[in-house]
């Protein structure tokens, strides 16, 4: 918390930001603010605090504690009657108390120092007269060098790590506000996001501690973790115990994508500038909180997870480790990881001679489409062909007219026999693609290409419905099929193949080409059970190809591909091993994932490649 603080104190930003955990200091962080600030340069302050209870309870006895015992303010208190729970009169200058319910109060004074703490507790709209940073911040326009300094700790959101290929450090990539509902989360990632960063015992590179570094004996009960439990370096796998978190935040530093960091005379020495904003964002680990162990925190998360309560685990997740928590601690679905590791030595655009019957899914964009080509065989075993997507509008006839093309041509003298669309257009998502235009174009290719619409559950999974559509949507022209899938069944029978042994038959294999990319979109979903229902929320950002793979997965079961018997193979070529990377020299090992780079993955040039191959 010092280097907020003193950026607080100082200056120089019109925000400044503290994302970290519970028990981190940071409501002594904000007393020691306004004590400095009332014995150098005296000015207005106002504290905001989440509730009146809060506030009366809590702060003001904590803020009187101060004032009486620096010597150098306790005389400058006005006591008596114009002493009031909420408003203090320090040095000839005023100390307003409110909380986020309040409205009058949020406007009540001019400051030159607003304090917000416990932002994510605080309502979106206080009586209709706005939001509270909005309402504080008005509060400072008339004085030039007005500071906002706020804290919280976070809620839910979904975000993910990036990794900076020019320092090694491993950083909060920037979300789609869509996907936070945490308000101190967008805060920090409009900001310049600096990370609290350690130096490795073993290698001496820094690196950001946060959760996931966070190891324990598999099976471990929440009291043996809490014994066991140490942190492993991301950069060189050393490991470290709780002992050596005070010689790490000794030498920590703040850190930002475009800074670097390094250990220099036994000190961090940071070079670089970071994103130019009037924010100061700054994001710690509650890892590196000197008041609780590693072994607690352990303790709790464990605990949480056990209990089965959602609630109970986001708390462990937001007040422990000072995350976002994204409902999927306990969710259903393999590692990315799973998905390399079923790589077999085939090249992408073949078809292994197992191979029976294609089928290809199409997940629809506002400026794009998604494609998977995958192969069914014998008990439902299946190969991924290839998968990529097509740019442009989809509102235009061009990307429509790629796909054409691309589902008409032959594949190692194999058609693809059956295309699902995902017409699943929702108007409040506008990166979502147009569904008459999905009517219009399976209309013209009705022998092979059928709509569809996803349901929560169904049953049965699947059925067809006959409606009535025009391409403008006004009124009715033609008919087409359109097929209803149950979205819970279908990703689960592609997370169950997915967990099939590599042996095994209905197992699920892809190419050797595949990328790091496509194993997180696979899995870029967790099946929860949220009030006795299934429910499907994100894991990361990007879940399009896993849409088109439950897409295939249910064009299989249309097919009944679990019913063709083993052993049935085309007869146009050998069978490939049934073991990933099985042309890998013995002893050596397999090669190692791609790194993912930072903006997440693009796959035109898959389709350029793809694209030629089909075509020769």
């Amino acid at each position: 918390m010092i280097p907020w603080s003193s950026a607080a104190h100082n200056g120089g930003y019109r925000r400044v930001v503290a994302v970290t955990s519970a028990q981190s200091g940071k409501t002594d962080s904000m007393l020691d603010i306004i004590g400095a600030r009332l014995d150098q340069r005296p000015a207005p302050i106002i504290y905001v605090g989440p509730t009146k209870d809060f506030l009366t309870d809590q702060f003001e006895p904590r803020l009187m504690g101060l004032l009486d015992e620096a010597e150098s303010l306790t005389n400058k208190v006005v006591r008596g009657r114009r002493m009031k729970k909420t408003l203090k009169h320090v040095a000839g200058v005023r100390i307003r108390l409110a909380h986020a319910g309040s409205s009058s109060a949020l406007k009540s004074d001019p400051a030159a120092l607003a304090l917000i703490d416990e932002f994510d507790e605080m309502m979106a709209n206080v009586k209709g007269q706005g939001d509270v940073l909005g309402l504080v911040e008005a509060r400072g326009e008339t004085y030039a060098d007005f500071v906002t300094a706020i804290t919280s700790t976070p809620a839910r959101g979904l975000v993910e790590v990036e990794l900076d290929e020019d320092t090694g450090l491993e950083f909060w990539g920037i979300s789609d506000t869509d996907d936070l509902e945490s308000p101190i989360w967008k805060l920090f990632q409009e900001g310049t996001r600096h990370h609290w960063a350690w130096p490795c015992r073993h290698c001496s590179e820094y690196f950001v501690p946060r959760f996931r570094q966070l190891q324990w004996p598999k099976g471990a009960t929440p009291s043996q973790a809490k014994r066991s439990v140490y942190l492993s370096c991301p950069r060189c796998g050393g490991v470290h115990t709780n002992d050596d978190k005070e010689w790490m935040n000794a030498r920590g530093a703040m850190v930002a994508p475009g800074q670097q960091i390094a250990l220099v005379d036994d000190g961090p020495s940071v070079t670089g500038a970071p994103t130019d904003s009037s924010t100061l964002s700054m994001w710690t680990s509650g890892l590196c909180s000197p008041f609780v162990s590693w072994g607690q925190r352990a303790e709790t998360y464990l605990t949480a997870l056990q209990s089965g309560d959602e609630d109970r685990v986001q708390t462990a997740m937001n007040a422990s480790f000072g995350e976002c928590y994204s409902m999927t601690a306990s969710g259903d679905v393999p590692e990315w990881q799973e998905v390399w590791e079923r790589r077999l030595p085939y090249e992408p655009g073949t078809v292994p001679s197992g191979g029976l019957r294609l089928v290809m899914g199409v997940d629809v964009q506002k400026f794009s489409l998604y494609f998977v080509i995958r192969a069914f065989g014998a008990r439902g075993t299946s190969w991924l062909v290839d998968y990529g997507q097509l740019h442009g509008p989809t509102e235009t006839d061009e990307v429509w007219s790629q796909l054409a093309e691309m589902m008409l041509q032959p594949i190692a003298g194999m058609q693809i026999e059956r295309v699902f669309i995902d017409s699943g257009f929702r108007p409040d998502k506008p990166e979502q693609g147009n569904e008459h235009k999905v009517y219009e174009f399976c209309r013209r290719f009705s022998w092979l290409c059928w709509p569809t619409k996803g349901r929560d559950v169904m049953t049965p999974p699947y059925r067809i419905s006959k409606i009535e559509v025009k391409p403008d949507g006004k009124r009715a022209l033609y008919s087409v099929n359109l097929a209803l899938l149950s979205t819970d069944f279908f990703k689960s029978l592609v997370v169950s193949r997915l967990r099939t042994p590599i042996d095994v038959p209905g197992a699920f294999y892809v190419h050797s080409d595949v990328d790091e990319d496509y194993c997180r979109q696979v899995t870029s979903e967790a099946r929860i059970l949220k009030g006795g229902k299934p429910q499907w929320v994100k894991r990361s950002r990007d879940n399009h190809l896993l849409d088109c793979e439950a897409l295939c997965a249910a064009i299989g079961y249309t097919l009944n591909v679990q019913r063709i018997p083993e052993g049935v193979q085309r007869s146009d070529g050998g069978s490939p091993p049934l073991t990933p990377e099985a042309d890998t020299a013995e002893g050596d090992p397999p090669p190692s994932p791609p790194q993912k780079s930072g903006g997440g993955g693009t796959y035109r040039n898959r389709f350029q490649r793809s694209g030629s191959r089909l075509n020769g």
